[in-house]
């Protein structure tokens, strides 16, 4: 049983990408974690209850509804989390975690319900041990594609409070791994959609039908429906390039994984574009942690053809030479769950990676 974990380990780290001599004498030689203990309830700050109408549908029947994740929930958890010594600017990032600004828009009286947008935050950070020298797996991830789909900011906050607390398996994740966080990916769609929601104005039915009222303003100007179509549009929008680059840079131009985190669906799923990645190590730990939630493509039925589709997703991007060349890409689409779900179902994402690298170690 040994030399077949060992093969398995052999496994992994082949398909992570990292080098067997270096990963094997580096963790010959490195110290065992020293315990640490982070305060936890440093994340429990208050949040305003505002609620997502446009994509309520999955929700209507929980008794207290997820509420919206805001800009400003946005930067207070990454300066929150940012205070932690494992936690730290990437390299396309100044100290407040900030890879630049988005341009703004000034007040359209064409559509007087939809705000001035000043200039946003684009903010992006990592999280590993920075004494853990030696090859490490890299993740990358993303929320906010979809101005919208706050459940993927909850589902990003949970891993990232897993990641950066005191479990002794996030220890060991954050010597073995880093993590590039990009916590909104679309802070001038998220401001708007946030403020109309603010202004308590009742449901619209035709919401979703004008990229105007959810979208990013810049691709709306440019005719552009969605923003998870636009990342291969170089020189087409700021935003856009100023992450493509960001990301490129931080990572070095390739990582193992990503994960691009998105609004509920009613069934729960996750996707790659990749065959390999719905199939490998990884996967297998992760359909036994969410058991709930749907693998999309083949060895099933649902949602088949998720190796297609329009081109410009994120997680298309991140596939490709010109992107991460990422091995292993995802999209997570949570179901309409409760906000304390979509917190475990991010943990379950990093412990899944937690199961395999220690699995390929007994």
């Amino acid at each position: 049983m040994r030399g077949i974990n060992s093969v398995f380990r052999l496994s992994v780290i082949v398909a992570a990408g990292l080098p067997l001599a270096a990963v094997a004498s580096e963790s010959a030689r490195r110290p065992a974690a020293a315990p640490v203990t982070v305060d936890e309830s440093n994340f429990a700050y208050p949040y305003e209850k505002v609620f997502d109408y446009y994509i309520i549908e999955a929700w209507r029947s929980l008794d207290n509804p997820v509420p919206a994740y805001t800009p400003e929930m946005v930067a207070r958890h990454t300066e929150l989390v940012g205070r932690l010594r494992w936690v730290a600017p990437t390299a396309s990032g100044n100290q407040a975690m900030v890879l630049g600004r988005t341009p703004g828009w000034p007040k359209n009286p064409a559509f007087p319900q939809d705000p001035e947008i000043p200039p946003q935050n684009i903010y992006g950070y990592q999280i590993t041990d920075p004494s853990a020298k030696g090859p490490k797996i890299k993740m990358v991830l993303v929320s906010g594609n979809h101005a919208t789909e706050f459940t993927g900011n909850w589902v990003l906050e949970g891993m990232v409070n897993f990641l950066a607390g005191s479990d002794p398996r996030a220890v060991f994740l954050r010597g073995t791994a880093v993590f590039y966080v990009y916590p909104d990916v679309n802070p001038e769609g998220r401001y708007q959609a946030v403020q109309r929601i603010n202004l308590k104005a009742a449901p619209d039915p035709n919401a979703g039908t004008n990229g105007c009222y959810r979208g990013n303003p810049e691709l709306y100007a440019a005719g552009a429906r969605d923003h998870n179509r636009a990342w291969t549009t170089s020189g087409r929008f700021s935003t856009i390039d100023t992450l493509t680059a960001a990301i490129k840079k931080d990572t070095g131009g390739r990582a193992d994984y990503s994960w691009d985190m998105h609004g509920p669906q009613d069934v729960g799923n996750w996707r790659s574009p990749l065959i390999e990645a719905r199939l490998n190590a990884y996967a297998n730990a992760l359909l036994k942690r969410e058991p709930d939630v749907v693998r999309c493509g083949p060895p099933g039925n649902f949602k088949r053809n998720v190796e297609n589709g329009p081109p410009g997703k994120f997680s298309l991007w991140a596939a490709s030479e010109e992107g991460l060349n990422v091995t292993y890409p995802y999209t997570y689409e949570p179901g309409g769950w409760t906000r304390e779900r979509l917190l475990e179902s991010g943990r379950n994402l990093a412990l899944a990676l937690h199961d395999v690298l220690t699995a390929a170690e007994d």
